[in-house]
């Protein structure tokens, strides 16, 4: 059994547990739980969790009564897991892992909140790689943050549309290697890693600090959206309804004020990660960035038609119904 059969039988596991025995949503409950990633493609929230650790809360301002909780993830299924297991409520996640719980749960688990960043997602490939067209990654290793996330998906899909086969047995012309970005910036450095596809602020890094070149990127291709968690959206409706009016505002805000919510992300980032991040770094990142509240019904679809074709996603209900409509207050 692969890995990403094993991941699909947690997933299926934890989801019928909860639904066979798990206590109810409390409506009365006044916490809610909210994921993201210690990425530049996770602005909106990087930028909110930084207002909500000076005292200055972005979402707090539209929930009043409400505490909001902080959680941190490396990728996508992981932050599908702590959905399903009922530790998170709305998490920014890629649209990928997000369509595969939503098909794992037979469309019962999981809405489509919002969207949030298109782009910041590239292709990159070692200066002595001498990898130039597609045809070069023949007998080569590409890195991908993880088994199933998003750009893992891109990644499997682009290849396949090169003619290249890369099957998740490890088999075919190249080979895929799921590696946590702050490894595959220290393997391309040391010559250890032909290729990376990942994500701002990491292509910046690996441009930056190992040299690294960017061979394809796809600027409006979706990266990041927000979803949450039918239990959560049917106890708490009117908090889900003006938890999607702050992202949106939010966003906006941030397209209004780019130099000081990059400030906020830098800052952010260097307390997730311990390490100081600089400015610089961000407005690199920033520049291929797309902010957005929309939900694009056709990329999403072109994520079902990749993930299929590579193997990792196998039926998925009609995507109309994984959109969440917000009860008004």
């Amino acid at each position: 059994m692969n890995k990403w059969a094993r991941f699909l039988l947690l997933l299926s596991g934890v989801l019928l547990g909860c639904l066979a025995g798990c206590a109810r949503d409390d409506a009365q409950s006044r916490e809610i739980r909210i994921g993201c990633f210690p990425n530049v493609t996770h602005v909106q929230a990087l930028v909110a969790r930084n207002m909500s650790r000076h005292g200055e809360g972005w979402f707090e301002r539209y929930l009043p009564g409400y505490h909001l909780t902080w959680l941190t993830y490396n990728a996508g299924p992981t932050a599908m897991e702590a959905l399903f297991g009922r530790t998170a409520d709305v998490t920014y996640v890629g649209p990928s892992p997000a369509l595969n719980a939503y098909a794992v749960s037979n469309g019962q688990e999981v809405r489509l909140l919002a969207g949030a960043v298109n782009g910041g997602a590239a292709l990159l490939v070692h200066p002595q790689s001498g990898i130039t067209r597609p045809q070069d990654f023949r007998g080569r290793c590409i890195a991908t943050p993880q088994l199933g996330n998003t750009q893992d998906v891109s990644a499997r899909a682009w290849l396949r549309r090169q003619g290249l086969r890369c099957e998740l047995t490890g088999a075919g012309d190249c080979r895929i290697a799921p590696t946590p970005n702050a490894m595959q910036v220290q393997l391309m450095q040391q010559g250890e890693l032909d290729a990376a596809w990942t994500v701002e602020p990491w292509v910046s890094i690996l441009e930056q600090q190992a040299g690294a070149q960017l061979l394809f990127n796809e600027p409006q291709v979706i990266t990041t959206v927000l979803v949450g968690r039918v239990g959560w959206l049917r106890t708490h409706p009117q908090a889900a309804a003006a938890l999607i009016r702050a992202h949106r505002e939010l966003t906006q805000w941030v397209r209004e004020h780019p130099q000081e919510a990059q400030a906020r992300v830098a800052e952010e980032l260097s307390a997730l990660m311990h390490s100081p991040v600089d400015t610089a770094l961000i407005a690199s990142a920033w520049a291929r960035l797309s902010l957005t509240d929309a939900i694009n019904l056709d990329g999403l679809q072109q994520f079902v038609t990749d993930a299929q074709g590579v193997g990792l996603l196998d039926r998925v209900p009609p995507l109309q119904q994984m959109l969440y409509t917000p009860t008004q207050p």
